[in-house]
This record gives C-alpha cells, sequence and structure tokens, in this order.
C-alpha cells in the first residue's frame, strides 16, 4: 500500500495506492462477477436526487451489508475492505488531519458496490457519512470515470485498486467514462452511532 495525504483549500483527502494485495484483488473482483446480477437501479439504492427529483447517479449498485447482514464473513469484499481500519492507515490519516479520527471512532460502517458502463457518472453530491472512501476498480477499455472534489477544483484519476478517503460532507463526483468496459466502485460510509 502506497499512502498519501493531500490538502487542497479547505478539503484533506487521502489516497491509497494498491490498496488490496494481489490475493485479495482477485477473490474480490471474483466477487464483484458473481453480484453484477444482483446490483440495483439508482432509485432502489437510495441515491442522491437533485433540485428538480431526478436521480444523480446513473449506475447500478449493491449495499453489500444487507446481502451479508447474516455473515458478514462470506464476502471477501466486506473482510478485505476492513484493513481501512488499520493502524497503518488511522494512524497516518489522522495525523495529517484530526478529521479523520473519525475512522479511529467508528462503530458503525456500510459498504456499497456501484457498477458504472459507458456514459454513466455520479452528479456532484454530498454523503451521509462522517468519513467516506471509494475505491476504484477498472475493467475493460474506457477513459474518464475520474473522481472529483468540483468545490476545491480536485480531479482524481481512478486508478485501479486507488482508494480515497475523505469527510463525507465534501462535495464529490464521479465523471462519465467512455468505451468498452466497468469502472466499479466500492464505497465505505463510516459513522459514529451513540448509544
Amino acid at each position: 500500500m502506497e499512502i498519501s495525504g493531500y490538502r487542497v483549500k479547505n478539503l484533506s483527502y487521502i489516497t491509497i495506492d494498491n490498496f488490496f494485495t494481489a490475493e485479495e484483488l482477485k477473490t474480490v473482483t471474483q466477487e464483484i462477477k458473481d453480484l453484477k446480477r444482483f446490483s440495483l437501479s439508482a432509485e432502489k439504492t437510495g441515491t442522491a436526487i437533485n433540485e428538480v427529483n431526478s436521480l444523480k447517479k446513473t449506475g447500478t449498485g449493491l449495499f453489500l451489508d444487507g446481502l451479508y447482514s447474516e455473515n458478514r464473513d462470506a464476502s471477501d469484499i466486506l473482510k478485505a475492505n476492513r484493513k481501512l481500519f488499520a493502524p497503518e492507515i488511522q494512524d497516518y490519516a489522522t495525523e495529517f488531519d484530526i478529521i479523520f479520527e473519525y475512522m479511529r471512532e467508528s462503530n458503525q460502517d456500510t459498504t456499497l458496490l456501484n457498477y458504472y458502463a459507458e456514459g454513466q457518472s455520479y452528479a456532484p453530491h454530498k454523503d451521509q457519512a462522517r468519513i467516506s472512501s471509494v475505491l476504484f476498480l477498472r475493467a475493460g477499455e474506457f477513459t474518464g470515470g475520474e473522481f472529483s472534489f468540483p468545490e476545491q477544483g480536485v480531479t482524481i484519476e481512478a486508478v485501479h485498486n486507488r482508494a480515497v478517503v475523505f469527510p463525507g460532507c465534501a462535495t464529490h463526483a464521479a465523471m462519465p467514462l467512455y468505451g468498452v468496459g466497468t469502472r466499479v466502485s466500492i464505497a465505505q460510509f463510516i459513522n459514529y452511532v451513540g448509544k
């Protein structure tokens, strides 16, 4: 893993390249292929809407927590993405910006698997999470599909096996892709729920 911190204007974010190991990537990729048949349209995954009640996302998706509610250990994706909470990542992130302390304090997270095909995107939106992470996986030959923080003028290439970790309140977007293939994102929403 290669962890890097960035600060642009009022936004701190972390990128993690080579997030999954080669073995994890193999099993995660297989699960992504197996689950595609269960993916739902944007209106069924609680996608954000714009001012005229149109959906902001045009891809499909699936919340893994509901699917694996009885046995999260049955999911290679849910097991492998737990490393986001590893001390190596949390220590780096918190030292970079205290906002990421929310990761260490988290007692609830959910995972949304998204599939984007040609022309599909997710317009600028905010998440209902303290911290969000989006991991990119690519299959096929296409251009575009970048991830952006439009209010800060930041565009991040959706490099295969790269995660971006950021405050959920930051406006962000997934740009359309062009060509043959699929851009998959594994979005993790990290929260703290009081008792």
